[in-house]
C-alpha cells in the first residue's frame, strides 16, 4: 500500500550519484588540458570536485589530501605538465565521491557556496 502524507521527496544535488553528470565534466576536462578548447569550464569542473571532496573528507585522509593537492593545482593556470597530478588526483576523488551519500554531499555543497559566497561578499 503507498502511502499518502506530506513528505516531500527529497531533491538531490544536480549529478549526484549520476555518473554522467558528475564524472564526466571532470573527465572532459581532464582530457581538454593541454588542447585549445581547455576553458574557465573545465577548471571550474575540476576545482568543484575538490571542494567537494575536501568539505567532506577527513582531514588528514588520502582523499583529503588529494583533493587538496587538486584545489591547489585547479586554482592556478592549469598547464599540460600538470596533467598527470591532476589525474592521479582526480582518481582518488571521484570514485570516493560517488559512494558518499546525498545528504552529505548536499550539505558540503552548502557548506563550500556559504563559504565562497562570504568570502566574495
Amino acid at each position: 500500500m503507498r502511502k499518502t502524507g506530506s513528505r516531500q521527496a527529497a531533491v538531490l544535488p544536480l549529478g549526484i550519484k549520476k555518473r554522467l553528470n558528475t564524472e564526466l565534466p571532470a573527465l572532459v576536462a581532464l582530457t581538454a588540458i593541454g588542447e585549445p578548447w581547455f576553458s574557465e569550464e573545465h577548471q571550474s569542473d575540476l576545482l568543484a570536485v575538490a571542494l567537494v571532496v575536501g568539505e567532506m573528507a577527513v582531514p588528514g585522509s588520502l582523499q583529503a589530501e588529494c583533493a587538496a593537492e587538486l584545489q591547489r593545482l585547479c586554482e592556478q593556470p592549469i598547464t599540460m605538465a600538470q596533467k598527470v597530478d591532476i589525474a592521479l588526483n582526480l582518481a582518488e576523488c571521484l570514485p570516493w565521491l560517488q559512494v558518499q551519500s546525498n545528504a552529505r554531499i548536499q550539505r558540503a555543497l552548502q557548506a563550500v557556496a556559504a563559504r565562497r559566497f562570504s568570502v566574495a561578499a
